[in-house]
Order: C-alpha cells, then structure tokens, then sequence
C-alpha cells in the first residue's frame, strides 16, 4: 500500500467518531502523525475514543470553536457526519487543503474490486444480500468483505484487503459527498427526501449519489432502480455498463411480475425466487432482492446458490423485524424506517389491521405522500410520538385520513400500552416511526430495542 500520499502533511481527523477512530489506529499503526478536531467534549466523545486518546496521549482540539484553525491543516480526513459544504472545510479547500475522507481514501488505497450500495433505504439489506450471495456462490481464491456504514468501518479492513478480495460497502449520502472515484460495481437501491437535516437542498442529495457512478468506467457495472425517476436519471451518469431493477415492469437487469417472483434478465430470464419461498416481508424486499441478484450475475454466481441465499435470508435488526405474537396481535419493530418511504413500503407489506406508531425527531421530511398511503391502507390507529407528531397529525389530518389518532406517550413502554389497548386480534402493530430517533432515543437501533424490550415484558 502507497503511504506517500501522507508524507509531509499535517493531518486533521475532522471528528472522532467510528470511522476516524478507526482511521486514526490505521495512521498510529504507520507511524503518521495528525490532530483530532472535534465539537463534542473530548468526556463526552465515545468510550473508545476518549481510551485512544488517553493511552496514546493523541492531541485533540474540541468546543464549538474546533474548526476555527482547520486552515492550519493541508489534509483534512472528514468524519461523514459533517457536511462537506461547512464554510470552514470550503474555506480551508480553497486555501489549498485537500479534503478527504475515509470512503475516499480507502476507495484510493485499495487494489481490489470494491461494490458500492447506497440509497435512500434498503442499503443495509441489500448490501447484506449482496455479501452472502458472494461469499456463498463467487468463486475466487480471495475472501468477501462487508463494510461501511454497516458499521464496520472501511479503515479496519484496509490493511488485510488483498487485491483478489471483493469488498461490498454500504454507503451514505454522508460517505460519498466528496468522491473523485467510484467503486467497480455501484448499486442505487432508491432516491427520495431523506437527510434534508444534514444537505441544504434535495438537489445537493441527489448530487451526492451521481459520484459513486460518474468516475466509473467501461469496464465498471451500475445497478439502478427503474421505478425511482431521479435514481432512473443517473444512468446519464459515468461511462459503466447500466443494468435495471423494477417492480412494475420488464427491464434490462431483473424485475418483480405481478406473482411476486423475481425474474434474473441479465442473460435470458431466469427465476431467481417467488415471493411465497423468501422471509423477508415486503415487496419493497424484493426488489432489494432483485438489485443484489444482479450483482450475483455480474460475479458469476450459480442461479441456485443466489436462490438459496435469498430465501435463507431472514433480514436485518429493526428492518420490518417480528418482535413476538401475543392475543393474535403481531408485534415488528421497524425502528430502521427514519423517514416515510420505508415507513409506506412497510404499510404496504400487510393486509392485516394496523396499528401505527409514528414520530420522532426532524429530518425535514415531507408527509404528504405517508398520509396518502394511510388513506387507502388498513390502517385503523396511528398513534403519534416526538417532535414531529403534532407535524404528522396535520398532514394526515389534511388528507382526510379516517384512521383513530392518539397522542403518545414520552415513554416507549407505555407507548407499546396506548398500542395494545387499541389493537384487536389478527392485526399488526407496526413501529415504523418515519422519523429519526435523537428526541426520545441515541439512535435507530437504541430506540428499536427499547421497543422490543417493551414488547417482551408485556
């Protein structure tokens, strides 16, 4: 691995979260120094962190002023939790600091063939599809690699990475703002409003998914979503060979019929599986199916080996998960659904009664389109949480939503209770909140297995 690149710097970690830790023991590891610059406390960083830096005495600047000396620096490693277009960062570039990131960087030190997923949502699941298929079916004497936004950080994987491995990384708007190359395989699993908190306009969010395809070659492969027309424009975008995945209609790459089966059309049709066979819940799920069995395609792997990986595939914690059963009422913590696209797929997955639980902290989310679908679902109460609750309240109000509306509690157990009491035999309760989740809960997964919890000691 080239290591030149970081000679003769002086190095900024802009933020000490996952990934900069990890990329911080990446650089202690090769003797390379550099300075932590971080908003948070350094007592209120991450037990992890606040430990590397006490036992390797790492210098590190925090308080809200950290960014006030960044043009100090002449390389400048940003954590993806802020933004790419801060003034101080754009101030610093255009005084001659080159700022990267740890996506970036590895995605520049690697030699092997990288796939990179990324979307509004279904990343996780489809990434996770993507390795399982691979590490069950790729014939090749390297190893298969899940990283990324996942949660195991690129950086901890770099220096075992060899040039016959495949890595799939799951990829966030955050990781990828400020690409100059793009991975060999590229899969765009959607492309709605999400992260309005962290971009300054839905244009800037779409922009930042055209850098995962727009640096690719011919000899590269896109997998794109046909039925989202924004994620449909990008095939304009990069010079790689497009394949397409729908739910609605036939296409080059593989397709949902309206049995539910998906249909491989890479090299003639071939049924990959039928909705009846898999355990995921959803059509939305298939067509998470769909996008990561022509990446199997792409890898060569045996139709039986990609079929046998999707029905196996019992899915992820907090992505539309059975939590239990109790007096015919069925219990799925889709904590994982912080905005109302996933929130609507997951509506959409049931013809039982629903019991919805909705709310949380903002993202600047748009609600109309959840409110229409509550509409025309079977919905039948929608039990309203956090900050944007009142703000839910009124858009399903608007739409003239007939549902019963209840105003939750600050507590998730007595929430899960507002539920039960509502709730009728053979019907669902749904926690899909189309929010994010730092008003009640740390995040998405601490929120989910609250919820969980709850449900368990009923």
């Amino acid at each position: 691995m080239d290591l030149s690149r970081f000679e003769g710097r002086k190095i900024a970690l802009l933020g000490f979260g996952i990934e900069n830790i990890s990329v911080a023991k990446f650089l202690l590891k090769n003797g390379i120094d550099f300075q932590i610059l971080d908003k948070t406390p350094a007592g209120k960083l991450t037990r992890e962190g606040q430990l590397l830096i006490k036992e390797k005495k790492l210098k590190i600047k925090t308080g809200t002023d950290y960014l006030a000396n960044i043009s100090d620096y002449n390389f400048v490693i940003r954590s993806p939790g802020i933004p790419y277009l801060t003034p101080e960062i754009q101030t610093a570039k255009e005084a001659g600091a080159e700022i990267t990131s740890s996506t970036k960087l590895f995605l520049e030190l690697t030699k092997c063939q990288v796939i990179g997923v990324t979307g509004t949502k279904g990343k996780g699941t489809t990434a996770s599809l993507i390795y399982e298929i691979l590490k069950n079916g790729y014939s090749s004497l390297g190893k298969i690699y899940l990283a990324g936004n996942i949660g195991i950080a690129s950086f901890d994987i770099i220096e075992e990475v060899k040039s016959e491995d495949l890595v799939v990384l799951e990829l966030s708007s955050f990781q990828i703002q400020d690409l100059d190359c793009s991975p060999y395989v590229t899969v765009v699993v959607n492309l709605t409003d999400d992260h309005l908190d962290y971009h300054q306009t839905i244009e800037e969010y779409q922009a930042t998914k055209q850098a995962v395809l727009k640096f690719q070659n011919e000899n590269d492969f896109a997998v794109l979503n046909k039925d989202y027309r924004e994620c449909y424009k990008l095939k304009e975008f990069g010079k790689a060979k497009k394949y397409f995945f729908s739910s609605k209609e036939k296409t080059d790459g593989a397709y949902v019929n309206r049995n539910g089966d998906v249909i491989l059309t890479v090299s003639g049709e071939e049924k990959i599986c039928s909705q009846k066979e898999v355990q995921l819940i959803g059509r939305h799920n298939l067509e998470n199916i769909a996008a990561a069995a022509i990446v199997g395609k792409i890898f060569n792997v045996a139709i039986a080996d990609i079929h046998r990986v999707v029905t196996e595939f019992k899915g992820l914690p907090h992505c539309l998960e059975f939590v239990r059963e109790i007096n015919g009422v069925k219990f799925y913590n889709d904590s994982f659904s912080t905005n109302p696209t996933p929130t609507m797929a997951a509506i959409d997955s049931f013809s039982e009664p629903i019991t919805i639980i909705l709310g949380g902290s903002k993202k600047g989310a748009d609600f109309t389109k959840l409110a229409d679908k509550i509409k025309s679902s079977t919905v039948k109460n929608v039990i309203l949480i956090g900050v944007e609750g009142p703000r839910i309240k009124k858009s399903l109000e608007k739409a003239g939503v007939s549902a019963n509306f209840i105003d939750g509690d600050k507590d998730i157990e007595t929430i899960v209770h507002q539920a039960v009491e509502v709730a009728k035999p053979n019907s669902i309760i749904l926690f899909s909140p189309a929010c994010a989740s730092f008003d009640m809960f740390k995040n998405y997964k601490g929120r989910g297995e609250k919820f969980k919890q709850a449900v368990k000691d009923l």
